[in-house]
């Protein structure tokens, strides 16, 4: 059986979803994007079966996913819309976390603005086509999965990192600057890299 991975977003962040399908292509990986797949009545029951078939499930945070739960906190409509696409992004992560598959949150030139209880691989810049490398390293990461390889805590001990908030652990996949604040993407409290991060 082809490995897979599933895709959790919302389909309005488009640019950020067809990169990461670009990029897991180039590897030969099947990716699960409910907007290109029939989903039978009841959605919850495909969804499940497809998270119970792939190796991880990457969260796409792309500028429309950011930009829905900040106006869900003033417009009516907009926050019925949020707490659908929430409700979905809480189920999807909530099996992946039973399945012990890993979790990856991946930000596309944005900041989080929604707590993610859990996850063990963080990226907070995502697939840019503008940092060099970006893609090269992204596309490192799907071969490891196609061939049987995972991202588990502990197997990056250099690159594991713990909120001094609320003491979140996650591999870190970023290279941050010396003086920089990341949110993270548990508690959304800015962690402070006074030393940056390179891992």
């Amino acid at each position: 059986m082809p490995v897979q991975l599933f895709m959790s977003h919302t389909k309005k962040d488009k640019d950020c979803c067809d990169k990461f399908d670009s990029a897991v292509a180039r590897v030969g990986i099947k990716v699960f994007r409910s907007e290109f797949e029939t989903l039978e009545s009841p959605a919850w029951k495909t969804i499940k079966n497809e998270i119970n078939k792939s190796c991880a499930l990457f969260l796409l945070v792309g500028k429309e996913l950011v930009k829905a739960q900040a106006e869900s906190e003033t417009i009516k409509e907009a926050k019925e819309k949020w707490k659908f696409t929430q409700n979905w992004i809480s189920y999807e992560v909530g099996l992946a976390c039973q399945l012990g598959i890993d979790v990856w949150v991946m930000c596309d030139s944005v900041e989080i603005n929604f707590p993610v209880p859990y996850l063990n691989n963080y990226d907070v810049y995502g697939i840019r086509r503008e940092i060099t490398g970006s893609l090269d390293w992204i596309r490192g990461v799907f071969e490891k999965y196609s061939k049987g390889g995972t991202y588990r805590l502990g197997q990056l001990p250099e690159g594991q990192c713990t909120c001094p908030f609320c003491g979140a652990i996650f591999n870190l996949h970023s290279q941050i600057q010396l003086n920089t604040e990341v949110p993270c993407p548990t508690c959304l409290n800015d962690m402070w890299f006074d030393k940056g991060w390179l891992l």
